[in-house]
C-alpha cells in the first residue's frame, strides 16, 4: 500500500502537538495548506481526512488549555512572589490578598 502523502502529515500533525513542540506547528500547516490545494475532490477520501482532521482539532484545543491553564499558574506563581496571593472563598468565588505580616519578634 502506497502511504498517502496528506494522510502522513496529519498524523505528524497529531505527534507534534502531543510531544508539546507548539513551535513547529506554523512550519507544518504552510504543508498542510500546499497538501490540501493538491487534494483531488474524492468523497470517501475527504471523509477520511476530514475525521483526522477532527481528530487533531480535539488535540489542538486540549493543547490550549493547557497552554492557559499553564499561563494563569504562572501568573498565580508571580503574584505571590510580589506579595499578592490567590485565595478562593466557599464558594469557589476567586479573591487575592495579601498575607498578614509575621511577628516582628518570637514569643
Amino acid at each position: 500500500m502506497v502511504s498517502d502523502p496528506l494522510d502522513s502529515l496529519l498524523d505528524e500533525i497529531r505527534r507534534t502537538v502531543s510531544a508539546g513542540d507548539l513551535a513547529a506547528l506554523p512550519g507544518l500547516e504552510t504543508r498542510l495548506a500546499e497538501a490540501l490545494e493538491r487534494l483531488p475532490p474524492e468523497p470517501a477520501r475527504l471523509a477520511a481526512l476530514r475525521r483526522k482532521a477532527e481528530g487533531n482539532l480535539a488535540c489542538l484545543a486540549a493543547a490550549a488549555r493547557g497552554v492557559r491553564a499553564a499561563r494563569r499558574r504562572l501568573e498565580e506563581i508571580r503574584q505571590a512572589a510580589s506579595g499578592t496571593v490567590v485565595v478562593y472563598d466557599g464558594h469557589g468565588r476567586r479573591a487575592e490578598t495579601r498575607p498578614e505580616a509575621a511577628p516582628r519578634h518570637r514569643l
